[in-house]
């Protein structure tokens, strides 16, 4: 089948790496993942074979008729023919998200299961090398920004390994990684207001922190020192350099009118 440009179809067809995606996953037998663009189901198999439970999320109807002539009526595999942010799993008690993510859909997938209520007990994901790069950036890296916090907030992640662009079919234009994210609660505060100030911050991402903040939120620039001062920031540090613990801080800190 003729991969679909507009559906960010890259198949893998480098098998070597799925034993590394399998085992960062910890399958077990009896376990549930959802498995988002199975494409050709190549990782669905190995799924199979390590005893999970597969849900494959598929939005190409051509796709779901190749998946279902390939592993017939396998009685661990539910093939749903629908977008992948619209699924609702909500009624799983337990279930992990393993898949080779289309690259244009990776940062929406992610933001939509770490943000569920029924979070996933772990992800796996195969994503665009610079994508997962910038979710694990630490502290001072210029490619630290609001995806990096998106994830952090909600969990902890590693690259696993990285995966060549030849290992895909069409071959895409850069090398992609497998990321595991883990959900893990760092905080109970408000994540909207999290993110807004978050969002703030990164507004100006070249410019000190103090700067950003006041002008985006609208704030009196001795009012967001004096902020910054009792949160342990450094009002001269830009955004990047902020660690997710900084960012809480300044939260928690937060007594303007109008922004609590």
């Amino acid at each position: 089948m003729k991969p679909k440009k507009s559906l960010g179809q890259n198949f893998l067809i480098n098998e070597s790496i799925l034993p590394t995606i399998i085992k960062a996953a910890e399958i077990e037998p009896g376990d549930v993942v959802i498995e988002v663009g199975p494409g050709h189901g190549v990782l669905t198999g190995e799924l199979l074979k390590a005893g999970a439970k597969v849900f494959a999320i598929e939005k190409d109807f051509d796709l779901i008729a190749g998946l279902t002539k390939k592993f017939g009526n396998h009685k661990s595999l539910k093939i749903v023919h629908q977008d992948a942010l619209f699924f609702d799993a909500s009624h799983f008690e337990k279930y992990k998200v393993v898949s080779n993510l289309p690259f244009y859909i990776a940062s929406p997938i992610i933001r939509k299961f770490l943000e569920s209520s029924n979070q996933p007990e772990m992800m796996v994901l195969m994503v665009q090398k610079e994508v997962a790069e910038k979710i694990t950036a630490k502290p001072g890296n210029r490619e630290r920004g609001i995806l990096t916090l998106s994830v952090e907030f909600y969990g902890n992640s590693e690259i696993v390994a990285e995966v060549p662009k030849n290992s895909f079919c069409p071959q895409p234009k850069v090398d992609a990684a497998v990321i595991k994210i883990v959900p893990e609660p760092k905080s109970d505060i408000d994540p909207k207001l999290f993110f807004r100030i978050v969002k703030a911050g990164f507004s100006a991402k070249r410019q000190q922190i103090h700067n950003s903040l006041a002008a985006t939120l609208r704030l009196p620039k001795d009012e967001v020192d004096k902020w910054l001062k009792k949160s342990n920031v450094d009002h001269q540090k830009r955004a990047e350099d902020l660690a997710l613990e900084d960012w809480i801080n300044l939260v928690n800190n937060l007594q303007m009118k109008g922004l609590e």
